[in-house]
């Protein structure tokens, strides 16, 4: 009741429900009775469930992640009943059976900070502009049936097939009308074949005179003596009375390569395949649907709710929400291995996100960055490893390195870091032994 109090009082701070003559209207689609699309619609939320949102800043030292009160919603529980999955679950399904998603945005009594935000189901949709030229929303919410209308800012609104409406996607009903009713065409026929199966396998024929009730006595009779599972055998005994004579049934053909042709066409419309589907594919086959499908849709969750949620002047400091994905969490294992290598020894990620990555868990005191002090010019090489160039000589190796060479520096840093990090303590850095 909560909520639906917030809602009501959103809708009357400004605002009540007005009928224009322009804007846009939503069919009610349904595809839902679909289990193909049912499938395509878990496969791609399952996915985009999966993005994380973070809220960053780009500045000119760099990027910096936030960790406000904002943030933590995002990432955890986006309200009360709904957490960050379920919360981007529900609008991708959406996303795919309406071509359109939608999320109400509440504000705390104030307006000064995001209460919640709450993804909805709903259907008459309209979206308008009033005489002032404000745009607003007015739908059904489908858990109260009830119609609201609020200012558009507080909707985030995802779209896809945004190409025939001024506000709104296509839905996908009329284009997938014609493939969806052949494919049902064809399951029907596949049921009828299996009830058919069951009909009449034969006749029993009378030599003599008999009346109907007895006729149908005698039928039953022989069904449950030769005609039930207890018949092992199969074999009928009959005497010159009657005789049985057998009906062959020849069951229809289904089309196979037809129905898969059909499947195909539902996939190609989502961009999606079988392998998706039943989560067999391949390391590029995963790369090719997450930057055709899923990366897609994380641009414009990051574009509808850095507009939305923040303000014009957070914005202006290079502050945006970002809903990224762990590219390589479908790698294999020696790819895991090429590229964190490659990532950690530039410091680029921590210990804990290579071990994340290698499918270990995080250790105390692993979130540092590691660099790799293997590199060196191809003149220099004898400088870093011994202090010496290849025409000093083989004099004494435990000599003092030279204290003016940049390469020794950053040599005897790496050795005074990796000493107190053994032990703790700067104290313990001269005599310490690695």
């Amino acid at each position: 009741m909560g909520l639906i109090k917030d809602l009501l009082n959103l809708r009357r701070a400004k605002y009540s429900p007005f009928f224009a003559l322009r804007g846009d209207y939503q069919a009610n689609g349904n595809l839902a009775d679909s289990d193909i699309v049912g499938a395509i619609a878990n496969a791609i939320a399952s996915n985009v469930g999966k993005l994380q949102p973070q809220i960053v800043r780009r500045t000119d030292d760099g990027l910096a992640v936030r960790n406000d009160y904002l943030s933590r919603i995002l990432s955890l529980r986006w309200s009360p009943e709904t957490d960050a999955y379920s919360a981007l679950y529900r609008i991708a399904s959406d996303l795919v059976y309406h071509s359109n998603a939608y999320a109400i945005i509440f504000y705390t009594p104030d307006f000064m900070r995001v209460q919640s935000i709450v993804p909805v189901t709903v259907s008459n949709v309209r979206i308008w502009e009033d005489e002032n030229g404000v745009l607003l929303f007015r739908f059904r919410w489908e858990y109260d049936g009830k119609f609201y209308t609020l200012p558009y800012q507080s909707v985030i609104h995802i779209r896809s097939r945004f190409d025939k409406k001024r506000f709104m996607g296509t839905a996908p009903d009329d284009q997938l009308k014609n493939t969806l009713e052949l494919l049902d065409t064809t399951g029907e026929a596949l049921r009828s074949a299996v009830r058919n199966s069951a009909n009449l396998k034969g006749y029993l024929q009378y030599n003599n005179f008999i009346d109907d009730d007895e006729l149908k006595q005698k039928v039953k009779e022989f069904q449950e003596a030769y005609m039930s599972a207890s018949n092992d055998g199969g074999i009928a005994g009959l005497d010159n009375s009657m005789s049985f004579h057998e009906v062959k049934q020849t069951a229809p053909n289904i089309p196979v390569i037809q129905s898969q042709y059909l499947r195909d066409n539902v996939y190609r419309y989502y961009g999606v395949n079988e392998k998706i589907l039943t989560s067999t594919f391949t390391e590029a086959e995963w790369n090719s649907f997450y930057e055709n499908v899923i990366e897609p849709i994380s641009i414009q969750l990051s574009l509808e709710f850095t507009y939305k949620l923040l303000t014009e002047r957070e914005r202006g400091f290079g502050n945006r929400i970002i809903f990224t994905a762990n590219r390589l969490q479908y790698a294999t294992l020696q790819t895991r291995m090429t590229i964190g290598g490659g990532l950690y020894d530039r410091g680029i990620i921590t210990i804990n996100e290579f071990r994340e990555l290698m499918y270990y868990e995080p250790i105390e005191g692993g979130d540092v960055r590691m660099i790799s002090l293997n590199y060196v010019k191809t003149g220099d090489q004898s400088l870093y490893q011994v202090g010496k160039d290849d025409g000093a000589g083989s004099g004494d190796s435990g000599q003092q390195e030279p204290e003016g060479i940049p390469e020794n520096q950053i040599r005897k840093y790496g050795i005074y870091f990796l000493k107190t990090e053994k032990k703790g303590g700067a104290d313990n850095a001269k005599n310490e032994s690695i």
